[in-house]
């Protein structure tokens, strides 16, 4: 016996580790690759098998009774597969026939028989039921997913008085989903159950959940990504528009930020409780670990008032907080990404103005840098060790010299951009190109209106040639009396610089971007919220100079005046 599996022996005696460790660590699994591919290979073998089968048996195969007859005959036959332990291509036949019986499952009580809520019951109880039967980590782990997603999904009042279903029942589903409720009850106990997994492992049926309750625990932290996006942009889906996602939108910035109500509060709570439990498995409150008290009430004050605008801040904290104490790192690491996700969705829900929300990251900048300064504080080294580790550190003398020339070069490149611009501005002649706007957005940049240039067909046939794919080229366009330009032909690369161009005529810089040819840029922005005038765009307005260089200023509309933001 290795010393590792005496460990486990070890551990699982003392009663560290579940009854099951023994098992499982006598059970190597095949590489991620092998698997992947194997999987793959079985989808190419049993999807053309049941669509074969499908062909031949017609409708019959989807109405009950003899669908709900093949999808018993297709899951029994697949628990007995996966039970046996058999080779790893077989397994992946048998969890394709698997989801094949359940997909036929669902769609002949949900939308055959209509059945109401009592489909998706059904389908939960399929997914725990073949979890405990089933002896494979993997398909375990997917059928907690499912099984954390098929309790999400059912909500009060599903169907009509009639009992229809359809788009009415599906988009209920998906405004609905996930509710708080269903999520925070699923979260708790998947916590409960986590805790207490050491204690439960001499039960048999709980020595089987382990992986299962690991896809729940992803499954929950999936559907706060989810909700946290349908939460901050207020739109998409069945409700999409247009323009849903513009800080133009009138369903922007109606996100409820800063709502202090019972599902604030109780998500504090939540917070706050999970602070509580972790200190005392820790046992933080004992003598020599005030340091690790502080720093851990510290980052739980800071989830609880992000509870505060967030709509299930405590579902992660919960999620977050069970990894932390038993050791899943995958699935921590997975919260620390959830919460990142839905503080990027904050800054997105925000309608304020850039200015305004360039100052909030400064001051969570400012925050986070004290809160760092005062960690290092904290646990710095005793004195002498500080000094012996300072007397050890050797710093080049030439290392803060080169951090000066750095910034000293930043800030000249920065300063001889914004000079050259100026020059074109202040003398560069005015010009009019016709475009065709759009209007998506820039999360860290605004609102913006993307442009596309009213080319003649000749010319982008001629600029599309295999001897000008390299970045920039130059063309020709002639001005009228108001200063509207048409491209006329496209410069020779070899001769642009030296060629002389008649009077009412003026070289133009264009560059590919994203696809497509522009002049100077592809986009024109303007304050957040303050848009309503630039569709009106016909025209860009630019400022060229003689040697070719141009930049874009302002739009204008049909009759060549100029437009500007929308009033606050």
């Amino acid at each position: 016996m290795s010393q590792d599996h005496m460990l486990v022996n070890a551990a699982q005696a003392e009663g560290v580790l579940p009854a099951r460790a023994s098992e499982i660590a006598n059970d190597p699994s095949p590489s991620w690759v092998i698997t992947t591919l194997s999987f793959i290979g079985a989808q190419f073998t049993v999807w053309p098998f049941l669509l074969l089968i499908a062909l031949l048996g017609g409708k019959s195969y989807y109405e009950p009774p003899q669908s709900l007859v093949l999808a018993a005959v297709l899951i029994v036959g697949a628990v007995l597969g996966l039970r046996a332990r058999l080779p790893i291509f077989v397994s992946h036949l048998c969890f394709s026939a698997l989801l094949t019986g359940m997909s036929l499952l669902v769609f002949s009580l949900f939308f055959a028989m209509k059945v109401g809520n009592l489909a998706l019951v059904i389908l939960l109880v399929v997914h725990i039921g073949v979890a405990l039967m089933v002896r494979v980590p993997w398909v375990q782990r997917l059928l907690g997913l499912g099984a954390a997603v098929t309790a999400m999904l059912i909500v009060p009042s599903l169907y009509g008085a009639d009992g229809s279903t359809g788009e009415r029942s599906l988009r209920l589903m998906y405004l609905a989903f996930p509710p708080l409720t269903h999520t925070l009850l699923i979260a708790l106990a998947w916590g409960a159950w986590c805790a207490l997994e050491i204690r439960l492992s001499v039960h048999t049926l709980a020595r089987n959940t382990g992986a299962f309750m690991d896809g729940v625990g992803v499954a929950l932290l999936a559907a706060q990504v989810y909700a946290s996006g349908a939460f901050f942009t207020s739109g998409g889906g069945f409700n999409a528009g247009s323009r849903a996602g513009s800080a133009d939108s009138p369903l922007a910035g109606t996100a409820a930020l800063f709502a202090l109500n019972w599902v604030v509060v109780l998500q504090m709570l939540i917070t706050l409780t999970a602070w509580w439990w972790l200190t005392l498995r820790w046992q933080l409150n004992a003598a020599g670990k005030r340091r690790e008290w502080k720093l851990l009430s510290v980052v739980y004050l800071c989830l609880a008032v992000f509870s505060f605008f967030t709509r299930d801040g405590g579902v992660v904290a919960i999620v977050g907080t069970v990894a932390l104490a038993t050791g899943r790192t995958r699935v921590l690491a997975l919260a620390i990404f959830v919460l990142l996700a839905q503080l990027s969705g904050f800054y997105y829900a925000l309608a304020w103005p850039l200015v305004h929300k360039a100052g909030l990251l400064v001051v969570v900048g400012a925050f986070i840098a004290a809160f760092l300064w005062a960690l290092r504080r904290q646990f710095r080294p005793p004195s002498a060790a500080l000094h012996a580790d300072r007397a050890q550190a050797t710093r080049p003398a030439w290392a803060l010299g080169l951090v000066a020339v750095g910034g000293v070069l930043s800030l000249g490149a920065a300063n001889y951009d914004v000079m050259k611009k100026e020059q074109v501005i202040t003398g560069g002649q005015k010009i009019y190109i016709a475009l065709a706007p759009r209007d998506p957005r820039s999360l860290m940049q605004g609102d913006f209106m993307a442009l596309n240039f009213g080319f003649p067909r000749a010319i982008l046939d001629a600029l599309d040639k295999d001897d000008l794919r390299h970045q920039s080229v130059s063309v020709v366009a002639a001005l009228d009396s108001q200063g509207v330009a048409t491209v006329l032909r496209v410069i020779d690369p070899a001769t642009r610089s030296t060629s002389a161009l008649p009077s009412g005529q003026i070289r133009l810089p264009l560059k590919r971007k994203g696809g497509q040819w522009v002049l100077v840029t592809d986009a024109f922005y303007f304050p957040e919220g303050r848009g309503e005038p630039f569709k009106q765009a016909k025209f860009g307005e630019f400022r060229a100079l003689a040697d070719g260089r141009a930049l874009l200023v302002g739009l204008a509309d049909e009759s060549l005046r100029p437009l500007a933001p929308s009033p606050l």
